[in-house]
């Protein structure tokens, strides 16, 4: 039998990690780094897949590690690791150094002054895993969604539902003092549909998330939600296909603030202004926007997916104006893009895990209210286009996009005509922010994901209804 002498690996991530934690962070100034930043996470991931009437897939996965990132000058080294020994931590180090040319040393201590009492964010939410659903509660939850699909939909073809639960606890420390303990929890389902009648097709979906709401699941309405999915579905299915060409268009509230957050949004993040990519780049104190617009990225919206308690580099989130009445004001920034473009830190730093270095990127972002209602924009078109959901889309470097318009009707004469099919949005973020003139009054927000150079994220996008006096629809 082999005893091993090695300290034990901490579980809970808490103060009792400053003993570890020091003397690493202490190591890293010693050889000479500017800073070093130690992320810890530890993860619980359940995901659960309902297809017609059957639970064909429950996916659990549990994990935990470290991200240790040391900055010198403008230039930073990132290892992340599942060895979370203190050896395993050391090795770490050694390698995020020599990615900078620089060595421990067994002399000193740098400037380092030790870490400041940590400032816990989690302390109020050790019981959300607990009262999240059991697997039976949320397959059976799952299975009543996809039953009412069934009893409201017409010519369905396939029934799906998801849902996915995930509960991250993360421990921030720095050599400047930072450290700073948060718990995470967010949860999401969705349905979706596929109907067929002969040559006719339609592809519906829609999902629902929160942040910090244990009971979200057992709160959920199954049977509004497919009502919602089965109606888009049927009105889609005989539709007709949309003739392409330039007209103005009317996009829906809540998940129509895709467009904002993919073609503008990346734009306005500081890992854009490094490498060089955005048009925005000398432009804060001037217009990009049409007047109406002011566009917002906040951290703080009670439940909402990207809200959080602290960024992933233990700065708790503000509320960041991006665009006021047209004119930019800032960009979203982080310990690396503050370092290499002067923009101060806005709370952004985020990352999918501890595989990944924090970057600048989106949480809450959305158009602001307007005084117009959804009426109004609608009854100032002769004859355009309605948006009432987004589907998928891409987006280029510097914002160029194309989104498929999944739910869509024809304004004529100020009135929602006919439903069409087959349109597409395509535009470049430059061209199509100072045409958007109308903004109404019932900003909504929608749950998404994001995916970005720091991985995939928790994120919120969302609007008003808008007017975009002249975009190019594709179709036929």
């Amino acid at each position: 039998m082999v005893v091993s002498t090695a300290a034990p690996v901490l579980q809970q991530l808490d103060a009792s990690w400053t003993s570890r934690l020091e003397p690493l962070l202490a190591a890293g100034q010693a050889a000479g780094a500017d800073l070093v930043e130690v992320f810890l996470e530890r993860t619980d991931h359940l995901g659960v897949l309902a297809e017609q009437d059957d639970i064909t897939s429950v996916s659990p996965a549990f994990g935990m590690g470290a991200g240790l990132r040391v900055f010198r000058g403008l230039r930073d080294g990132f290892v992340s690791t599942n060895d979370l020994s203190a050896a395993g931590l050391l090795d770490a180090l050694d390698q995020a150094l020599g990615m900078l040319g620089l060595e421990r040393s067994s002399l000193g201590r740098g400037s380092f002054a030790g870490l400041a009492p940590l400032r816990d964010h989690g302390d109020t939410k050790a019981d959300w895993l607990a009262r999240c659903p059991e697997l039976a509660d949320a397959t059976g939850r799952l299975l009543q969604g996809t039953a009412a699909l069934q009893r409201q939909g017409k010519h369905l073809q396939v029934r799906r539902g998801s849902y996915a639960r995930d509960w991250q606890e993360v421990l921030v420390a720095a050599s400047d003092g930072t450290f700073a303990r948060d718990v995470r929890l967010h949860q999401s389902l969705g349905l979706s549909v596929l109907a067929a009648d002969g040559d006719h097709r339609s592809s519906i979906g829609r999902r629902y998330g929160s942040q910090g709401r244990p009971e979200h699941l057992l709160r959920w309405d199954g049977e509004a939600s497919a009502r919602e999915v089965c109606d888009s579905a049927s009105t889609m299915l005989y539709a007709d296909y949309v003739e392409a060409g330039q007209m103005p268009a009317v996009l829906a509230n809540r998940f129509g603030g895709v467009i904002f957050h993919e073609a503008c949004g990346h734009l306005l993040e500081t890992t854009q202004v490094e490498r060089g990519t955005t048009p925005f780049a000398e432009m804060v104190g001037e217009p990009i926007a049409h007047e109406a617009v002011t566009a917002i990225d906040e951290g703080l919206s009670d439940g909402a997916f990207g809200s959080l308690s602290m960024d992933d580099e233990g700065m708790e989130p503000q509320r960041t104006v991006l665009i006021e009445n047209g004119v930019l004001k800032r960009f979203l920034s982080d310990r690396a893009g503050e370092l290499r473009t002067g923009h101060g830190r806005t709370g952004s730093g985020r990352r999918q895990s501890h595989n990944f270095a924090a970057a600048s990127r989106m949480r809450n972002t959305y158009i602001a209210a307007g005084p117009h209602t959804p009426d109004d924009l609608i009854a100032s078109v002769d004859r355009g286009l309605y948006c009432k959901s987004m589907g998928g889309g891409s987006v280029g470097p510097t914002g160029q996009f194309n989104f498929a318009v999944e739910e869509g009707y024809l304004i004529e004469n100020g009135q929602l005509t006919k439903p069409v099919k087959g349109a597409t949005l395509i535009g470049e973020a430059k061209e199509v922010m100072p045409r958007i003139s109308m903004c109404a009054n019932d900003l909504d927000l929608a749950a998404g994901f994001c995916g970005s150079v720091s991985g995939s994220v928790f994120v919120t996008v969302g609007q008003p209804h808008i007017k975009v006096e002249s975009i190019t629809v594709g179709g036929r």
